[in-house]
């Protein structure tokens, strides 16, 4: 069972703590696999075109929005990078990790381990079936891919309850 969690550590800062090895290693190679952002499968996962007929518009929308969106990414993916060289053994329980980074970094987070997750989804040529798949071949490089997409989605998921822990139960 894991202890994986994603909590303010105090006022000002957010650890992820609980961290499985087999995370510890995928979180370490997130910022090789950010770095695949600019091949060209990667790139129609990343940047999809907003309409499915008007090329003119499809392509009005990468000439102006493209090299912002991809700035963004690039930044998110640094700060991440930065923030997983504090990435240690946790002390109190040493099989398993845990990084402190500042409460300012979390939408940086969300952005890298999602444009991770697209990343290798188009490098790996996954879709919806191979995501639902139960049996598993450690030696399949789109098995591991697969086993990625769904642990990163699961750290994802836990930052997106932590941005939602701060909204009412019942808003008006």
């Amino acid at each position: 069972m894991t202890r994986l969690r994603v909590q303010p550590f105090d006022e000002k800062r957010i650890r992820i703590s609980g961290i499985p090895p087999v995370l510890a290693f995928m979180l370490r190679e997130l910022p090789e696999i950010l770095e695949l952002r600019d091949s060209p499968d990667a790139q129609t996962r990343l940047f999809p075109n907003p309409t499915a007929e008007d090329e003119k518009a499809n392509d009005e929308w990468r000439e102006v929005t493209g090299p912002e969106l991809r700035h963004l990414f690039v930044s998110a993916g640094e700060t991440v990078a930065r923030d997983l060289t504090a990435l240690t053994a946790d002390e109190a329980a040493p099989q398993e990790h845990q990084v402190t980074f500042p409460v300012e970094h979390v939408n940086a987070w969300m952005s890298a381990l999602n444009q991770a997750r697209l990343i290798l989804a188009a490098v790996h040529e996954i879709g919806d079936k191979d995501m639902n798949r139960t049996d598993f071949d450690p030696t399949s490089s789109r098995d591991v891919a697969a086993l990625r997409i769904h642990l990163l989605g699961y750290l994802l998921h836990l930052f997106v309850e932590l941005d939602n822990a701060d909204e009412p139960e019942n808003p008006v």
